[in-house]
């Protein structure tokens, strides 16, 4: 059989689950916007992955981590003129909480430099990304952890929050509801992380706290995805409740399923628009990617 093309970013998955999205009952005015609508629960699917553009990197290396989540029943027209009509709202994380550019070009001398044998282009990274940024990247790669459902994940990059005169700017996060202390072991299998993912939804529900951070102050760019916004100047508030019901993942067909989907931040209401430069710049990369990659495993591409 002919060899599938991966994934051109975060190509290796510990896992793709069911799970539900709860949105809770007492949900402040000032959040209750798009799909954040007060007691309304959705159906949604969840990848976990690895951010190495190499899907054959062992879990116990040092990575960026990822959690993806595509949820359903979203009624309203979305942002992508050839998906008007569909039924999902996307939302991709990583536990990292600030990105390593700000703009096209130095998004795109990285990818270049890193996906090149040549070492010459590997050396001029921290030029090209600057100082905040190569530090970036490094506290980025730089992670391990023991299970991806204890970990904490961020958006990095900003979103609209509602639309006309009251919309406003926010990031996204998502950290398990029980912070748990990570005790990290030498590990020899290089997928333990699907291995504590399967074995933790063997036996028992899991829930993570979905929350957004607004923004407080117009010094806190929507166009700088390098520098975080502080908590304690822009605390997080909690607007749902994902819960990941005990169950079997690990299975061929939804491997399978869940490969052929696409996710990208404009799958989108308005009301929930990407923001900055490098979402804009994620909306034709994305979008291009994927397609090339559904023609190339003659798999037709749908949202659920």
């Amino acid at each position: 059989l002919p060899k599938l093309a991966l994934r051109d970013a975060h190509p290796k998955a510990h896992g793709c689950m069911k799970a539900e999205f709860k949105v809770l009952p007492n949900l402040v005015e000032k959040f209750a916007h798009g799909i954040f609508i007060p007691s309304k629960n959705y159906d949604a699917w969840i990848r976990f992955s690895n951010a190495s553009s190499d899907a054959s990197k062992a879990d116990y290396e040092k990575d960026a981590r990822g959690m993806a989540i595509k949820i359903l029943g979203v009624t309203g027209n979305k942002i992508l003129e050839n998906e008007k009509n569909a039924t999902t709202q996307d939302f991709i994380m990583i536990n990292h909480p600030v990105f390593f550019a700000d703009n096209a070009s130095r998004y795109l001398k990285f990818v270049d430099a890193t996906s090149s044998d040549s070492i010459l282009k590997k050396l001029k990274l921290p030029f090209t990304l600057g100082f905040k940024g190569t530090k970036n990247a490094f506290s980025a790669a730089n992670s391990k952890i023991t299970n991806p459902i204890n970990s904490r994940y961020w958006s990095m990059v900003p979103y609209q929050l509602g639309s006309g005169a009251d919309r406003k700017a926010v990031k996204y996060s998502v950290k398990p509801c029980t912070q748990t202390s990570e005790f990290i072991t030498k590990q020899t299998n290089p997928d333990y992380l699907r291995t504590a993912l399967r074995s933790t939804l063997q036996e028992k529900n899991v829930c993570m706290e979905f929350m957004v951070q607004p923004r407080t102050s117009s010094n806190m760019s929507v166009e700088d995805s390098m520098t975080e916004w502080k908590e304690s100047i822009a605390p997080f508030y909690t607007v749902a409740i994902i819960n990941i019901p005990k169950q079997e993942f690990d299975t061929p067909e939804q491997n399978q399923f869940c490969e052929n989907l696409s996710f990208t931040p404009w799958h989108s209401l308005p009301e929930h628009k990407p923001l900055g430069a490098i979402n804009r710049m994620r909306k034709i990369i994305y979008e291009n990617i994927s397609t090339v990659r559904h023609q190339m495993n003659v798999t037709q591409r749908i949202e659920p």
